[in-house]
């Protein structure tokens, strides 16, 4: 009888420790280096598996993180599944994870059947994905995640650019009464269902005034963003420069490897419920 093997793995910027339970029906509890194929135990294989597959794991994720705290991450798989590279599922959970500059509070993940080249890993092959799989779950981020992750120029830059093209509308820059040159100090804030944008206003006449603009935000076919019922202020400004009209909404696509399922935002924080396919 085949038994299955769950590794725990508890992960820092320094150290990973790993505990390895082995459940059998027939047998009592055995560590993993004492598991071998499935044939045999005390093998070589087992062994192998054990002081390669930890750290060649350790080192995936630590690649894909800027930073992560309290990972830990269960790995389920029968040992014949494991020697070929199968691994049934893998279960993660987080907090103050940062991925491409995004700051994540708390994340809660799991990944379903993936194909792995753990034969190559154990010839000192670096370890890697073969196929996409989905992973579904949860991750919360805070008031002060967000506005950390605007430090990222990636989505500080694109929030920037929405922002200034809302307020621009149809009319082009050339056209908007004293020409908006940028958006500074952007900061987020979130209310009851609603994201508030405050940022500083700055035109060609190096004048600035303060600008809050307040949106919904709701799910639409699962991988698209809408953002609706926009409300604009620019405070402390002459009425030429405030936009005519704002569009009803505005749609961000988010592809078709993303399927988001439920988004709530709160006073405290937002969280994101859903799935996505990881490519190798």
């Amino acid at each position: 009888m085949w038994s299955k093997s769950v590794v725990d793995m508890r992960l820092s910027d320094d150290y990973v420790e790993v505990d390895t339970v082995s459940q059998d029906v027939d047998l009592p509890a055995l560590s993993l280096d004492c598991v071998s194929d499935g044939q045999e135990t005390g093998g070589k294989q087992s062994r192998l598996i054990s002081k390669v597959l930890s750290p060649a794991l350790r080192l995936w994720v630590r690649s894909h993180l800027d930073h992560v705290e309290d990972l830990h991450l269960e790995i389920e798989a029968n040992d014949r599944q494991l020697l070929s590279g199968a691994i049934q599922q893998v279960s993660a959970s987080a907090r103050k994870g940062i991925y491409q500059g995004l700051h994540l509070s708390q994340i809660s993940l799991v990944g379903q059947q993936i194909q792995t080249n753990l034969r190559q890993v154990l010839r000192g092959k670096p370890f890697r994905l073969l196929t996409a799989f989905p992973i579904a779950g949860t991750v919360v981020l805070s008031e002060a995640d967000l506005n950390a992750s605007l430090h990222a120029p990636l989505l500080a830059n694109a929030i920037t650019d929405f922002l200034l093209s809302l307020l621009l509308g149809s009319k082009g820059e050339d056209d908007f009464p004293h020409k908006a040159v940028n958006i500074h100090d952007l900061q987020v804030r979130f209310g009851e269902g609603d994201l508030i944008f405050t940022a500083i206003l700055v035109l060609a006449e190096h004048q600035t005034y303060p600008l809050t603009i307040c949106t919904g935000l709701q799910i639409q076919d699962g991988n698209r963003l809408i953002l609706e019922r926009f409300q604009c202020q620019i405070h402390d400004s002459p009425s030429a420069i405030l936009p005519a009209d704002l569009p009803d909404r505005w749609v961000f696509d988010l592809g078709s490897e993303v399927c988001l399922e439920e988004l709530q935002i709160q006073p405290e924080q937002l969280s994101c419920r859903g799935r996505i396919m990881v490519q190798p």
